[in-house]
């Protein structure tokens, strides 16, 4: 097995730590699991997974923006029932 200084963000370190322990396997396996996973997605698959990824992103908005108004309206009604005792 072949060694490699990577540097990553402090936090990406956790992450993969967390993931590791959940998993029960070592640091170094669940850096080469992801490295795989990144290696196993085609270049051509690449675009593809980018632009469902922003479409996920988007779809993300669209539903906060929902729950938001949603809770505003929840609360409107709970406040005349309120009222209404």
């Amino acid at each position: 097995m072949a060694t490699a200084l990577i540097h990553i963000d402090p936090k990406q370190k956790e992450r993969l730590a967390r993931r590791a322990r959940l998993r029960g396997k070592s640091f170094s396996q669940e850096v080469r699991d992801a490295i795989d996973v990144y290696l196993d997605i085609s270049i051509e698959n690449e675009e593809e997974l980018s632009a469902l990824a922003q479409a996920a992103n988007q779809s993300a908005d669209r539903m906060i923006k929902k729950l938001d108004e949603t809770i505003v309206h929840v609360d409107r009604i709970l406040k005349q029932l309120r009222k209404g005792k």
